[in-house]
């Protein structure tokens, strides 16, 4: 009996033994394999860094951008712009919003040897505005070389005593055919100016190299008004 029970025990030892091995066995490869598989999807992000640096290379386009520099071209056409002011600017002196009216003498005056005769004022004054006032004008004729300039003062309204013609003097010119003076209130002769009101008459002669007359405009009659005081 005693020995059959012993063996039993060995028996029950031995079956215990088995049951607590197996447990050990079975989750320890499972584990491993599962990490095994893991691994390797750490790789494919590394290919995308080299994707980033394929528009690295195309950096260099924007480089181009150079173009911008012809855009600088625009100054230029500002002192374009700018040249036109400055040729315009004279013009600013007469016109309504200044008070002045220009007088275009009709070229049958200038008998085909001047025309664009122009005065920037129909009136000048020696005490108030305007006392001064702009002549321009072109010969059309090559020989001219020289203008002078004539006047007389007639008193108005009365046009008794017109004066003797005066000369005032070489208009300036610009060597291409055209010629403009200054004629100031002060250029009338101090024995006229003592008129409350009068018409200034003008006569323009063109005059060759050599000094002799070529052919002078007809009179320029009662298109121009002094006065001594503000009219």
């Amino acid at each position: 009996m005693k020995r059959a029970f012993i063996i039993t025990l060995a028996f029950l030892l031995a079956a215990c033994g088995v049951v607590q091995q197996a447990p050990q066995v079975e989750p320890t490869p499972i584990v491993q394999t599962v990490v095994v598989m893991i691994t390797p999807t750490a790789e494919p992000p590394t290919a995308i860094p080299s994707a980033t640096e394929v528009p690295a290379t195309n950096t260099p386009l924007p480089t181009d951008t150079p173009t911008l520099a012809p855009t600088n071209t625009a100054e230029p056409t500002a002192t374009v712009e700018q040249q036109q002011v400055v040729n315009n600017a004279p013009t600013a002196t007469t016109g309504p919003s200044s008070g002045l009216t220009p007088v275009f003498v009709d070229n049958i005056l200038g008998k085909g040897v001047f025309t664009n005769i122009t005065f920037s004022t129909d009136k000048i004054t020696l005490n108030c505005f305007p006392r001064e006032m702009q002549i321009s004008m072109t010969a059309n004729l090559p020989e001219i070389t020289r203008v002078e300039m004539y006047y007389r003062v007639i008193d108005a309204p009365s046009a008794l005593y017109p004066s003797d013609w005066k000369l005032v003097g070489n208009l300036g010119t610009d060597n291409k055919g055209n010629y403009s003076i200054t004629f100031d209130a002060l250029d009338i002769d101090p024995n006229y100016r003592g008129y409350d009101q009068a018409w200034l008459d003008f006569q323009f002669i063109g005059v060759n190299k050599g000094g002799g007359t070529v052919d002078r405009t007809q009179k320029i009659e009662r298109l121009v008004t002094y006065y001594k005081e503000c009219p």
